[in-house]
Order: C-alpha cells, then structure tokens, then sequence
C-alpha cells in the first residue's frame, strides 16, 4: 500500500512535463510536444502563462445542479465534462474510456475522493478537447464507477484563466 501511494504522489511531478501551447486560426491547442511553428512553451508548474491577447473565451453558466458543465470529446468521442476546480487532474469514466477507444491503462493505484479511497488507472489520451480548446497527450485517470462523463480538472485549467462572476465562469487563454 505505501508503495502505491509513493506512485500516486509522483503522479503530478510526472504530469508537469514540458507543454506547448498554439493558436492557429482561433483554435488552441496543448501538446507535450511543439504543435506547429508557432508553439509556445509554457511554465512548467503553477506559472501564469505568457501575456497574450485572448483568442476567445468559453463562457458557462452555472447548472441547477450547481455544476459549470461544457461539452467536448475524447478520441473524437463525445462528452460532457464537469469543470471541478478541485481535481488535481482530469478523470474519465471507464465507460467514456472503453467508448473512446482507450484499453491500455497502467499505473494500477488509489485516489482519494469525496467518496472514499477508489480504484484507478492512468492512461495518456491522444486528442482531448472541449469549447475551442484542443489538448494533445494528456494523462487522465481513469475510475471505474465516476457518474459522469468526465471532471476537467486543474492539470489543464491551470494553463489558462478561469475567472467566475456569480453565477457565470469564463474560461479564456
């Protein structure tokens, strides 16, 4: 037990892997690796991005549910994911995972949750996207009974700005 949850400590300095942001025609993408000629390395932890003049922004409202919610895919199969400030990473459900075509997930291990401590599993996704937000590579973890769809989470919200006015969130590059 106390070597799984060494791993699962290890797991966010894992995630900080270098990550190149590129604007082409309105539309960003996130990679692990430079995306086109105008690639932009971003800080690697917890830094603000560089200055840039905003290519759109997302806007949600907040649900009856109390939830910010925002449609987009996983492997080109669609979803609907659950903005959650408080997730450290993004995490699908096995149902999103086996639909999008994801069957090799490996490092086995725990997460906390609200609901206790659960099984997981940790896979790269090639192609993630959601509003006008496209992000290559991105590791995801993978919990067997998540009741919906996907929770995007802070290893992806942190690149960008996320700002929330009453009832309404706006995320912007």
């Amino acid at each position: 037990m106390k070597a799984v949850f060494c791993i699962l400590l290890l797991l966010p300095a894992i995630a900080t892997a270098a990550v190149f942001k590129c604007v082409d025609n309105g539309t960003v993408t996130y990679s692990a690796s430079p995306c086109g000629d105008n690639a932009q390395l971003l800080p690697a932890e917890h830094g603000d991005p560089p200055q840039q003049e905003p290519q759109g922004t997302l806007t949600l409202y907040l649900r009856a549910d109390h939830s910010y919610r925002v449609q987009g895919s996983i492997n080109s199969h669609p979803v609907e994911f659950v903005v959650d400030t408080g997730a450290s990473s993004t995490v699908i459900s096995q149902q999103v995972a086996t639909a999008a075509g994801i069957r090799n997930c490996t490092g086995l291990g725990y997460s906390a949750t609200a609901n206790g401590m659960v099984r997981n599993c940790v896979v790269t996704v090639p192609a993630m996207s959601f509003g006008t937000f496209h992000i290559n590579n991105l590791m995801v973890t993978v919990l067997p009974n998540l009741n919906v769809d996907a929770l995007l989470g802070m290893d992806v919200l942190r690149r960008m700005k996320v700002e929330q006015r009453g009832d309404v969130m706006y995320i912007s590059n």
